[in-house]
């Protein structure tokens, strides 16, 4: 486990002295939001490009590619043989039939009522939440009945599905509570949905989780260097997510606290640095101060914590900097 932690220095600090790594694909740089997702899918085989070299993030998803993907992301078995087809619009010859059918025979999908797939149409987010929870067999029963969401109603067939994952952090709310059940999801869209499943799947991977908390560090000033606050925010807050996992594992293991501490300094930085853009100087100062403070206890922990424990002091003190005098 300490080996993961250094990973972590020599990503935040040893930038200018690396080689920077390629990327997989041009048209996702590492300031796009889901850059990480992508990445990853792409390295463990579940999301490819396309013949020019490009994944085309912003291009939307239709029914069939978003099954494949759900489908061959959990190494389903695809079969070649099936019984009659009970689609009007999908036929024998069809390259996505033996998707469809795979997919019909293990009670994943059911089609339209008018006797339809509509392998075509854009996926909504909430029917592709719907194949891929129901691939993996979570029980979402439970979260039938209730509105949780300001767009989600008590009484739709989607509600578990957008409820669930509303709440696990497989998709992320708006300020107004909103989970946008039919909104079609593009590529970079569905990777990320994908991305955090296999966050929610890897909870007892310590060394996983520490991973990839690591990795949302490391995005953090990507992020703001590129001016997308937001963006740097959920990284900081999934990187806290990730850690409190980690240290609920191993919670007698210093590395791991460390790690979690260090998240957890990081975020209250993004804390300040968002309120430093409203001008709550008030608060800019609160997180501030906070983050130095969580910061020196990420040192006391893990004495390697050193170099980025500085990093968010130096971070939290060009905050404070712009507080205007007599604030």
């Amino acid at each position: 486990m300490r080996k993961a932690i250094s990973i972590i220095t020599s990503a935040l600090f040893a930038v200018g002295t690396m080689v920077p790594a390629a990327l997989a694909f041009p048209d996702v740089p590492k300031t796009h939001e889901n850059y990480l997702a992508i990445e990853f899918l792409n390295q463990s085989g579940v999301v490819s490009g396309y013949e020019d070299g490009t994944y085309k993030p912003d291009q939307l998803v239709n029914r069939v590619e978003a099954l494949k993907v759900i489908l061959e992301g959990n190494n389903i078995e695809i079969s070649s043989e099936f019984g009659a087809i009970p689609f009007s619009d999908v036929q024998t010859g069809d390259w996505f039939t033996q998707y469809v059918m795979t997919a019909k025979g293990l009670g994943i999908v059911d089609g339209n009522p008018d006797g339809t797939f509509a392998p075509g149409r854009d996926v909504a987010k909430a029917e592709f939440l719907k194949m891929l929870l129901n691939t993996n067999g979570f029980k979402t029963e439970k979260w039938e009945g209730a509105q949780i969401f300001a767009d989600v109603p008590a009484d739709q067939w989607y509600t578990p599905f957008m409820n669930y994952s509303g709440q696990a952090g497989l998709v992320t709310k708006d300020a107004n509570n909103n989970l946008y059940p039919a909104a079609a999801l593009n590529r970079g869209e569905v990777a990320e949905i994908m991305y955090m499943l296999s966050i929610i799947l890897s909870g007892n991977n310590t060394q996983f989780l520490i991973t990839q908390a690591e990795k949302q560090m490391a995005q953090i000033d990507i992020y703001v260097g590129d001016n997308n606050p937001l963006a740097a925010k959920r990284a900081s807050e999934l990187a806290v997510d990730m850690t409190q996992q980690a240290y609920k594992n191993l919670p007698e293991d210093n590395v791991v606290l460390g790690a979690a501490k260090i998240a957890r300094a990081y975020d209250f930085v993004m804390n300040a640095y968002l309120f430093a853009i409203q001008q709550n100087w008030a608060e800019v100062e609160n997180w501030s101060n906070q983050a130095i403070a969580k910061s020196t206890e990420a040192w006391e922990v893990n004495n390697e914590l050193q170099p980025i424990a500085k990093h968010i002091k130096d971070r939290a003190n060009e905050i404070m900097v712009q507080i205007p005098s007599g604030s």
